[in-house]
């Protein structure tokens, strides 16, 4: 993880991001209506031979139910219009890139693969994936930020399929009115928990991915940037306004509101079961939070902190063309197709995560999505570069602060640990 590129590797990735400008397949009317803008369900590739067509494509999937299902659905009807089957494998997200790394160079890997854009940097570093290739016009039909969180040294490395990041879901059987601010949602959890009987007010899962709302919303930072360009060596993890957010989450734990273990699948369960007043997660989750609680569910953006709605981690999750694919063209032809408007659509009305396309989201009418809209302005891009790989060893300084570290020596020190960590690797 977080290899730099070799010479070589570089010659190959430029020698193949060439080969692919040039022989990319150009949609029937490309200039007038795209694939991901124009007739819906063309998938007829020109520029290609007949002999260049594939039998197959093999697709890895996240490891879950709902992504399996909408992606077949998809799949079916690639195959339907252009003869090419799909032989998918389930692969949690988190596994992908090691396991590519591993089954790419003997064959054994995927024409297409599913990543968030933070994991973007290392996987262009290790040679992983191709550039995609885009119109203007094929990029207008995503938002400005879908296409920046796949853009990496100057090209487009994914499809994008739901722009998501967390925000509050909550019981209106257990809470009247949504508390405001962080100090109201800690004043609602005294009232609201009694830990000896699973009840709590207000669960948040103890990771950094979750917590980086309270040291962001006070200033604290993951890497430095200017002119859009992050700099790795400007950390703000361990400034004072981090700091300071942490010690606002630590009074949850001090206050015994919080428990110092948790897992997101005990806090999923809980709420499901009715015993939580309000908790963070995603749109993931919308449809099994719905089937749960019925018309007892609502949504909110994340509690103001410091003064403003808290910001939260905002990603991107796309379709990547593998570099080992024999048929990279193809492979692009597919997500392209998978994300285009009548698929993007289907995408969000099974999953309920939101497509990165403007005509969808001016669209979302039902109030269950308010507190997902609403959040997403306040969101920030994870940074998509290699060294944010150690950046979530920040998860190493919150266990120690749950078990009652001091929050300033917890941060400090690990945050040293993750500088020297990306400092060993750009030294490889």
């Amino acid at each position: 993880m977080g290899k730099n590129k070799t010479l070589w590797g570089l010659v190959l990735m430029m020698s193949l991001a060439l080969f692919l400008a040039a022989c990319a397949p150009e949609r029937e009317g490309a200039e007038e209506a795209t694939n991901n803008g124009g007739e819906e369900g063309n998938t007829e590739t020109e520029g290609a031979e007949e002999a260049d067509k594939p039998e197959k494509l093999v697709v890895w999937v996240n490891d879950e139910d709902i992504a399996e299902d909408v992606a077949t659905q998809m799949f079916d009807k690639y195959t339907e219009e252009t003869g090419i089957e799909i032989e998918y494998k389930r692969v949690a997200i988190p596994d992908q890139v090691q396991e590519l790394a591993l089954a790419g160079p003997t064959g054994d890997g995927p024409d297409l693969f599913f990543q968030p854009q933070d994991s973007l940097g290392d996987i262009v570093a290790q040679g992983l994936a191709v550039p995609i290739e885009y119109t203007d016009e094929e990029k207008g039909q995503f938002t400005d930020v879908a296409m920046e969180a796949f853009t990496y040294e100057g090209g487009i490395y994914g499809a994008p399929v739901a722009i998501e990041t967390y925000f509050t879901f909550y019981n209106k059987s257990l809470i009247d009115e949504v508390p405001e601010t962080i100090d109201d949602v800690l004043a609602m959890s005294k009232e609201l928990t009694d830990a000896s009987k699973d009840q709590y007010g207000f669960l948040v899962s103890p990771e950094f991915y979750y917590l980086y709302s309270f040291m962001n919303a006070y200033g604290g930072y993951v890497f430095g940037q200017e002119d859009g360009v992050y700099d790795a060596t400007d950390i703000g993890l361990d400034n004072e306004g981090s700091i300071e957010g942490l010690k606002k989450y630590k009074e949850f734990i001090d206050a015994g509101v919080l428990p110092k273990t948790l897992t997101v699948d005990v806090l999923d369960g809980l709420f499901k079961e009715g015993k939580v007043g309000m908790v963070v997660s995603g749109p993931w989750n919308m449809p099994i939070y719905k089937e749960a609680l019925g018309d007892d569910l609502a949504t909110a953006p994340l509690p103001k902190m410091n003064g403003e709605i808290a910001p939260s981690f905002s990603g991107v999750k796309s379709w990547l063309v593998s570099y080992f694919s024999e048929s990279p063209e193809w492979a692009a032809d597919l997500a392209k197709f998978m994300t285009n408007d009548e698929n993007s659509q289907l995408y969000y009305d099974v999953t309920g995560e939101l497509p990165p396309r403007p005509e969808i989201l001016d669209a979302v009418e039902d109030p269950i999505y308010a507190g997902y809209t609403e959040q997403v302005p306040h969101g920030t891009l994870m940074p998509n570069i290699p060294e944010m790989n150690p950046v979530w060893d920040m998860d190493i300084a919150i266990e120690l602060i749950n078990n009652g570290s001091d929050v300033e020596s917890a941060v400090k020190d690990t945050v040293q640990s993750i500088k020297d960590k990306i400092a060993a690797s750009a030294g490889q």
